[in-house]
């Protein structure tokens, strides 16, 4: 498990996920934007089989980090597994998910 951070442009924070999104990650995860200065975040799910309540309420921590209802958030290249659960929990309205 890992993650890795790319400065897209000056304010977008791409934010890529390498196995499941856990409890197992948080602190790597919120170390990862706490600091970065962005307005937009772009959170990659390409090699994230997985994700579970913990990287569920992650994610809205991040959400709320970036402002809220005002925040600028996209998650992408999401499995169909992960889409599956993120209609499930209604995260497409709180999210920009491609294909949700």
């Amino acid at each position: 498990m890992s993650i890795i951070t790319e400065n897209i442009d000056n304010a977008t924070l791409k934010i890529k996920i390498s196995g499941t999104l856990g409890n197992q990650i948080q602190r790597e995860f919120r170390g990862a934007y706490e600091n970065a200065g962005a307005s937009k975040y772009v959170v990659d799910l390409q090699d994230t089989p997985n994700i579970d309540s913990s990287g569920l309420g992650m994610l809205l921590l991040l959400k709320d980090f970036a402002g809220g209802d005002d925040s600028n958030i996209e998650i992408v290249n999401c499995s169909a597994h992960i889409l599956d659960i993120f209609k499930i929990t209604n995260f497409q309205k709180l999210f920009t998910i491609p294909q949700a």
